[in-house]
């Protein structure tokens, strides 16, 4: 559905991600905050070229737009506004943003990892997002040039293409605490033994006791690597996956960047969607997509739905751009 008004686009770019404590602990790659100004820069090129006529984007602690609009300089004449929200530092500015763009965006770029995604992904409601990976375990988003992002982008907001074209809704974990709605996931959600969030960043897996997932496979980074040795489960599958952790089958898996770790498992169960599953481990401090997020007790349940974010499929979105003239000069 088209968004009334000029052709807006949203930008959530997290100058956090990228930079927690898996680069001192493991060996994960830093991304620093001026990558992502580059990205910035480039999306806000290419999308005005491509007929994008505004962005709304969130304010945050770096001041990542407003960099990259000095940068440009006068080579954007698009209208470019930040949005009227106190900045916290924290994912409390994700979800406001995503909250006051909803009802005013055709599309909403989410640049960040696995953990900025899920928080977006708990307003986005059913507007497109474009996910740009700038995390550390980044199984949700994409890794893509972000001039590539920038004309699938625009093809959906300009409606070249339709989002029930070029868009498909992904599954999500939705954890439940004695039957009421507790919190969400999008590829992973671990009940573990630690007693405080801390670097919330999960790497001894002697504190994980068990693991659902939606998405799992033996190239993923982290967690979901874990079942993911066992089974592959993609995106398209309406199923998950749910493994107790503390028997006797030892495999090895990624669990962070330039990590291996030997793994106990004790009981795997594909999950259909929408199949409950209890978990064991209560009261619990839960890891959700990788980092330590909600503490829950009494009765622990999940199950894996259909109610995620909708996703922009960047190839077939491109494609029909393409076969319909959208680049034509």
């Amino acid at each position: 559905m088209r968004i009334m008004g000029k052709i807006t686009v949203g930008i959530i770019a997290n100058p956090e991600s990228g930079r927690d404590i898996r680069r001192l602990i493991a060996h994960a790659s830093v991304f620093d905050n001026m990558e992502k100004v580059n990205i910035v820069k480039r999306l806000l090129l290419i999308m005005q070229e491509l007929g994008v006529e505004k962005v709304l984007a969130m304010p945050e602690t770096f001041g990542i737009v407003p960099a990259a609009l000095h940068a440009i300089g006068e080579h954007v004449v698009m209208e470019v506004e930040m949005l009227p929200i106190k900045v916290f530092g924290d994912w409390r500015d994700t979800l406001k943003a995503t909250e006051l763009m909803k009802d005013k965006v055709n599309v909403i770029i989410v640049i960040g990892g696995d953990g900025t995604n899920r928080v977006v992904a708990k307003a986005s409601g059913d507007i497109p997002i474009m996910p740009i990976s700038t995390g550390t375990n980044n199984v949700f988003p994409y890794m893509i040039e972000a001039t590539i992002a920038g004309a699938t982008v625009s093809a959906i907001a300009t409606g070249m293409v339709k989002p029930e074209e070029g868009t498909y809704k992904t599954k999500r974990i939705e954890l439940y605490e004695d039957g009421r709605l507790k919190d969400i996931a999008l590829i992973d959600a671990a009940a573990t033994l630690h007693s405080f969030k801390g670097s919330k960043a999960v790497w001894k897996p002697e504190y994980l006791r068990e693991i659902v997932a939606s998405v799992s496979s033996p190239y993923n980074i982290g967690l979901s690597s874990i079942p993911g040795i066992l089974k592959e489960i993609t995106e398209q599958d309406d199923l998950g996956i749910y493994v107790e952790l503390g028997g006797e089958r030892g495999i090895k898996a990624p669990i962070a960047p330039g990590v291996f770790r030997a793994i106990k498992v004790k009981e795997t169960k594909i999950l259909e969607l929408n199949e409950e599953v209890e978990l064991k481990t209560s009261p619990s401090l839960l890891a959700l997509d990788g980092e330590r997020e909600t503490e829950m007790k009494g009765r622990i349940t999940a199950k894996i739905t259909r109610n995620g974010p909708r996703v922009i499929d960047y190839k077939k979105t491109l494609k029909l751009a393409a076969e319909r003239g959208f680049f034509d000069g």
